[in-house]
């Protein structure tokens, strides 16, 4: 039986892993097996990075790190997680990375009303009947403290269970629960004020 205090993802190796081949095919062809990452998790790795940056040029390059370090990493991957939550654990560190970077360096830089400013409207694939609302939520969830926000991506957008949520964050799954809880009201109250009187 584990020990109560074991860090998450320490743990007995994931047998159960929809991308135990990707693995499997590390020894052999590793390049392959980053295509085959990629081709499984790109699209999901940009949506969060997109949404968790709210800058799709940025979020690119994100994704591009994530898998860079990913096929650098993936020789040593030990499969304590499944590889979708290590990889989410990369993209989550990379976008903080990102995120930290770019405060600084607005920091130093004087407001620019011709600044491009991210467009907060999701990708037509992923519309929604009614835009304003979507429009709305997803203002919203930029809004969202880091912490936050990462927790409701990873919850709601990508399907992470809370545990799973523990083992790319390094909290207990009980305080991720928490804090989405209280997001979802915040969200709530964020998302009945933009939309006031728009329906």
């Amino acid at each position: 039986m584990a020990p109560p205090n074991r860090p998450p993802g320490d743990g007995p190796p994931h047998r159960d892993d929809p991308d135990r081949d990707i693995l499997d095919l590390v020894s052999v062809d590793r390049t392959r097996a980053l295509v085959l990452l990629m081709q499984r998790h790109g699209r999901a790795v940009f949506r969060y990075c997109r949404h968790a940056l709210h800058d799709s040029t940025l979020a690119a390059d994100v994704q591009q790190q994530v898998f860079i370090q990913a096929h650098r990493d993936l020789p040593r991957f030990r499969a304590r997680s499944t590889v979708r939550t290590w990889l989410f654990a990369i993209a989550r560190h990379r976008v903080l990375d990102a995120a930290k970077s770019r405060d600084r360096n607005d920091a130093h830089i004087e407001d620019d009303d011709d600044a491009d400013v991210p467009d907060p409207s999701p990708p037509p694939d992923e519309q929604i009947d009614d835009a304003a609302l979507c429009a709305a939520v997803v203002a919203c969830v930029g809004e969202l403290a880091e912490p936050a926000r990462t927790a409701v991506l990873l919850h709601y957008q990508q399907g992470f269970t809370y545990e799973e949520m523990a083992v790319i964050c390094r909290e207990r799954a009980g305080t991720l629960q928490a804090r989405v809880q209280r997001a979802l009201r915040s969200l709530r109250r964020c998302v009945e004020h933009r939309t006031d009187g728009t329906s």
